[in-house]
């Protein structure tokens, strides 16, 4: 059965934003990281569409991990669902499960699907008590949102491609506070029609709109919605430093993909 385009879609942001997230658990958790260290593996994961395979796979090498569209060559596991809507219910918390070649190396799949199933902890369910792991959830959140906006404007979506396209060189920064405590900060640069995301703090130009998260837990609470963004401003929760309207209006496009990766 052919995927929708909606569907195809979800997959590439996955691909493309969710899984790099993953780097961010090799570097921040410590088990995770000793998991892998000495690792070098391949592993591919798709999903059937009318006779085709939607895949990416990830190229595992000492505690680094590099994500690739496309099908691998000669990759050690194979992770193959049967419909592309089954591999995002999947990766959205559902239940769904994939056939698996390369079964034999039990070791490394066990890793590997445990450093999968550790990007469920930006699901709206995942509410950490730990410090340690509320931070790490809003981090993974941050870095997985902003790439998904560049993501979705590369994939040709008519509206979020409009409304980079009527901008020029303009960065759209988030930082959470203390900075110097937690370290986390990313940005999206869009210009004329091009986007690009990164991680920290963008020097080279003055951020258009500035979200400034005045702690973790507040910004938890505006990343699970218990406050919508205007009531989160009103609390404290997080500050906007720059253009309201369009402060707004990414926004809006944050929760369409938040909507859609959870």
């Amino acid at each position: 059965m052919a995927a929708t385009q909606q569907e195809l879609m979800t997959a590439r942001l996955f691909f493309n934003a969710a899984f790099p997230v993953m780097q961010v658990v090799l570097d921040d958790d410590p088990k995770m990281h000793k998991k892998f260290k000495g690792v070098r593996a391949m592993v591919q994961i798709g999903a059937k569409n009318d006779g085709e395979l939607v895949a990416c796979h990830l190229i595992f090498n000492d505690g680094k991990v590099a994500v690739k569209e496309g099908t691998a060559e000669n990759p050690d596991i194979i992770m193959t669902f049967s419909t592309v809507a089954k591999r995002n219910t999947m990766f959205r918390g559902g239940m769904a499960l994939p056939a698996i070649k390369g079964i034999a190396k039990l070791g490394l799949l066990i890793k590997v699907f445990s450093l999968l199933m550790s990007l469920m902890l930006m699901m709206p369910v995942s509410r950490p008590k730990d410090p340690a792991k509320k931070a790490l959830k809003v981090k993974m959140s941050l870095y997985m949102i902003t790439r998904a906006l560049s993501v979705y404007n590369k994939a040709g979506d008519p509206a979020m491609h409009d409304w980079v396209l009527r901008q020029p060189d303009r960065i759209y920064q988030f930082i959470v506070e203390p900075y110097e405590e937690t370290n986390i900060a990313c940005y999206l640069r869009v210009k004329a029609g091009n986007s690009k995301s990164g991680h920290g703090l963008y020097e080279r130009r003055k951020p258009f709109v500035l979200f400034d998260f005045k702690s973790v837990d507040g910004a938890m609470k505006v990343l699970l919605k218990d406050v919508e963004f205007v009531e989160g401003v009103e609390k404290g929760y997080v500050e906007t430093i720059g253009s309201p309207e369009y402060a707004c209006q990414l926004n809006d496009f944050m929760s369409i993909l938040q909507s859609m990766l959870t």
